[in-house]
């Protein structure tokens, strides 16, 4: 079969691929990409709001905005355009522009988390006055001595004692003996079906530039293996699963979310590693391979493996 990943460079899917690229935080890669495919195909839009975006992330906001604003009028009902230029706007510090782009992303999508936080900062929360008056607090008046007289009187009732069990008759048994044999509820544990993962997995595998494909636990134990047999498999699990794990944790303590895909560059081949659930895709490709042709490819397949490991 024709080999999906060996793609005309011309091709419209160019802005795809830049798309994941930017999702992998490969912005030069991106905008290489961007601004070849635009050179070929110059009124394609969807691609300049993609490019837009990507000057965005890198902080050239002036780019940006002259990427998107001579086209604006024919792109205004685009969700990303109008809130790729409410992040410029806003890092310029340009709030009533910046107001205006995210109002109208909502406009578009009332749902819109970026544009909702965004608003946020730029709209300060009231600030409550605080109270000129005190509350007056009404205090009991002091009881009188007759009362007092009363209270000291109170006999205290002690305690009642506690009950005594009776000892059963000979050849009764003990409540306790009963709860002891009564017999635990085991729980069903619902085995994976992993044969399920042979056909989406064999999809990867009939691409020509695809060697190993490989599906393994977040902690790094294997799973599946399909490809060509490595003794090292699991050497590499555990490796593909530290190095997800360091990304990960990174990303966390720079607020930027959880890890979703990432690539492995060796001399010899390329590791396109996706997160799946609880667990970890690795697709091993030849060196020529654009692992954001992967990531794409792989997009359905990912959906079946994530339904079948649930």
């Amino acid at each position: 079969m024709a080999d999906e990943l060996r793609v005309d460079s011309g091709a419209l899917i160019f802005a795809t691929l830049a798309d994941v690229y930017l999702s992998s935080g490969m912005i030069e890669e991106a905008i290489s990409i961007l601004k070849d495919g635009l050179a070929r195909n110059p009124n394609y839009h969807l691609a300049k709001i993609i490019l837009a975006r990507a000057y965005c992330l890198k902080g050239d906001c002036d780019k940006a905005i002259e990427t998107i604003e001579p086209i604006y009028d024919e792109v205004k009902s685009d969700e990303s355009a109008n809130l790729c230029l409410g992040h410029c706007y806003f890092k310029l510090g340009d709030n009533e522009k910046a107001k205006k782009y995210y109002e109208e992303a909502l406009k578009i999508n009332a749902e819109n988390a970026d544009a909702i936080k965004a608003l946020e900062q730029l709209v300060p929360k009231p600030v409550l006055e605080p109270e000129t008056a005190a509350t007056e607090v009404e205090l009991p008046d002091e009881p009188r001595r007759e009362e007092v007289l009363q209270i000291d009187e109170i006999s205290v009732v002690p305690p009642a004692a506690a009950p005594v069990m009776e000892e059963p008759e000979p050849g009764e048994e003990t409540p306790e003996a009963v709860i002891q044999e009564l017999p635990e509820k085991t729980a069903e544990v619902e085995s994976v079906p992993l044969e399920a993962l042979d056909k989406p997995a064999k999809r990867l595998l009939d691409l020509d530039t695809v060697k190993n494909v490989v599906i393994s636990t977040r902690d790094g134990l294997l799973i599946k293996h399909y490809g060509k047999a490595e003794d090292d498999i699991e050497s590499i699990c555990a490796s593909v699963a530290a190095i997800c794990l360091d990304v990960d944790e990174s990303f966390r303590m720079l607020k930027r979310g959880g890890l979703t895909r990432c690539i492995i560059e060796k001399s010899d081949e390329t590791l396109c590693v996706m997160v799946v659930g609880d667990s970890l895709l690795t697709v091993t490709t030849k060196v020529e391979t654009k692992p954001g042709l992967v990531f794409i490819y792989a997009r359905k397949i990912i959906e079946e493996i994530e339904e079948i490991l649930g």
